[in-house]
């Protein structure tokens, strides 16, 4: 206006000194209404006339003309007639995850704190009534001369509280307070689902100092809890930017991925007549590393010990590494597992995974040393037989009195046996003899002489051992064989079936299926000059044949087994199989479905812990 009114005079009809005065009062003038160079300063708009602040130090200047501001005091909310509690509004932007300590079940976050409330001391006019301001924005200690609520968070461990501060404030007296924090809160971890867990990291905040009576908080646009049951989940209590990590996937719910960013809503509860605030969001492991580094090794490992089952026992030394290797090797897997973890007595999934596993692996190492007795067993038994075949020409012996005699091989063993007599008989008895009075034996006094008129039965070599020159130990393995013989005899009809020679075999380490025992017999008493019924299962031996039979035995085995090779039952399979061999075919088909099983019944549990 003043440049306008300047301007309007005549310089025409002015005196020289007064034209100059008028050209240097104008200078300012034109120098405000000369064009801006864009490229210097972009974005030019006309400066707006207004009335009010325009800068915080206005704004303070201000406040103080308008009365004294009394910042310890609270800010009603209402009006001069009704005043209540004082509403704050409270938000968490996260912004980073730094850690999630499994062991203490502590989860550390960076982002702003924000917080919102009503002051109406704190008004004035906007632009739209002529201001100079909206807002009226404050960083670091220029926001240190209002009223700000005292907000603490109740499960605290450690806050950093940064430098970055800033405080807006509203023409309506509104205010918005944020403040960039890195805090570490203390939030329970369940382990239970590893490597599949979920979990729920919770910042609780609350008023220090003012109870509901003087000051409820809520979440961002969230309701007002009640006395009875609090306000449930409302508002907007945590918005997050999007997060990226290697472990774990942060998100609203299950499936939500770190890279959209999510909002989660607030619980608001009472207790004890305060407000209680629950800012939480859900995140959710990345099973990658123990699905690669403990579960699938695990499986590796149990294949290690399933191909145990197909090396010979008589490789010891191998099959004993393929035993042990495995169990040593998931046991360190199972102290990987807990070397992030909490040593407490939580029951894990994964820890269940491995310790199953570990227990199939020492069953496994279990089955070799049933393998190994079996062997010594078989050992022992084939020793009887090899004996019994080294006794050949003992019983070729016997065979042929047999035939002389017309008597039976049994009762050619009875008369063979030692014989008792009295020590008073006119038989000789040697000094240190064992004599027999009942049971036990008891040794005679060396000088005790044959006439002794002390009667004392004894036993002595019978007549027919000495005639025939047999000695005890040569008739041994032929007694073993009778025992056997009579022991599976059932009907004591002194012939035994098939099914009855095939376990007195077993006793010799001969295992045939009744089958293959019953073709055997059937070549064996052709080849002695005998006809066979054309349905072989009806076969039967004596003794005599039973010991023909173990003496040249070897001669029909291979041919017997190969008769029946093909299509047989499980049951054949199984007879004509040796316990040791026996225990590793039943291994091999069980432990594939001990650990098919168990993968199946795990996955199925897995939503139970």
């Amino acid at each position: 206006a003043a440049c306008a009114s300047i301007s309007r005079v005549p310089l025409v009809h002015a005196s020289m000194a007064h034209r100059h005065l008028l050209i240097f009062a104008l200078l300012p003038c034109w120098a405000a209404a000369a064009p801006v160079n864009e490229a210097a300063c972009p974005d030019t708009t006309a400066v707006p006339s207004c009335t009010g602040p325009t800068s915080v130090e206005e704004y303070w200047v201000q406040l103080a003309s308008q009365g004294h501001y009394d910042k310890s005091k609270r800010p009603a909310c209402g009006n001069s007639t009704f005043a209540g509690p004082t509403v704050v509004e409270v938000q968490l932007y996260l912004t980073q995850v730094n850690e999630v300590d499994q062991k203490l079940g502590q989860v550390t976050v960076n982002g702003y704190m924000r917080s919102w409330w009503h002051d109406p001391r704190l008004a004035f006019r906007s632009e739209a009534e002529g201001g100079c301001l909206d807002a009226v924005r404050m960083a670091g200690a220029d926001a240190e001369g209002i009223w700000e609520p005292d907000l603490y968070f109740d499960n605290l461990v450690s806050l950093h509280t940064h430098e970055s501060r800033l405080l807006e404030i509203y023409p309506d007296g509104g205010v918005w307070k944020s403040e960039q924090i890195t805090l570490t809160v203390k939030s329970p971890i369940s382990l239970g689902k590893l490597p599949y867990d979920m979990h729920t990291a919770r910042i609780v905040v609350a008023s220090y100092s003012q109870d509901i009576s003087l000051m409820r908080v809520i979440p961002r646009g969230g309701a007002v809890g009640r006395s009875s049951s609090g306000g449930g989940r409302s508002g907007v209590g945590i918005i997050a930017a999007p997060l990226s990590s290697s472990v774990w996937a942060f998100g609203a719910e299950e499936g939500h991925h770190a890279h959209r960013g999510f909002e989660t809503p607030a619980l608001v509860e009472i207790k004890f007549s305060w407000d209680y605030v629950t800012l939480e969001f859900h995140y959710s492991r990345m099973p990658k590393y123990y699905v690669d580094q403990v579960i699938l090794p695990s499986l590796l490992f149990l294949t290690v010990s399933y191909i145990q089952f197909w090396v010979d026992p008589a490789a010891a030394p191998a099959r004993a590494a393929l035993a042990v290797i495995p169990v040593l090797i998931q046991r360190t897997l199972s102290n990987q597992v807990y070397k992030s973890l909490p040593e407490g007595s939580q029951r894990m999934w994964l820890s269940d995974y491995v310790a199953t596993t570990i227990f199939i692996s020492v069953l496994a190492a279990c089955q070799f040393g049933v393998v190994q007795f079996c062997q010594l067993q078989e050992k022992r038994r084939a020793a009887k037989l090899a004996g019994l075949q080294k006794a050949g020409e003992v019983a070729r012996k016997l065979f042929n009195v047999c035939e002389q005699d017309g008597t039976t091989l049994l009762d050619l063993l009875s008369e063979c046996s030692a014989q008792q007599v009295s020590v008073d008989s006119d038989l000789p008895v040697a000094a240190d003899v064992r004599v027999s009075v009942g049971e036990p034996f008891t040794e005679m006094q060396p000088n005790m002489s044959a006439t002794s008129s002390t009667s004392m039965p004894c036993k002595i070599k019978s007549e027919r051992a000495v005639r025939y020159g047999m000695s005890e130990a040569d008739l041994l393995f032929i007694k073993y064989a009778q025992v056997i013989f009579e022991r599976f005899d059932q009907d004591k009809s002194g012939q035994c079936q098939p099914s009855e020679v095939r376990r007195g075999l077993t006793y010799f380490n001969i295992f045939l299926s009744t089958a293959s025992t019953a073709s055997l017999m059937g070549m064996f008493l052709r080849d002695e000059g005998e006809r066979t019924p054309f349905d072989e299962m009806k076969l039967t031996l004596t003794f005599e044949q039973f010991t023909r039979l173990l003496s040249k035995v070897e001669n029909y085995t291979i041919h017997a087994k190969a008769c029946h090779r093909g299509s047989v039952s499980m049951v054949a399979k199984m007879q004509g199989l040796a316990p040791s061999k026996r225990c590793d075919f039943l291994a091999r088909a069980l432990f594939l479905v001990a650990v098919s099983l168990m993968v199946t019944v795990f996955y199925l549990l897995r939503p139970l812990y």
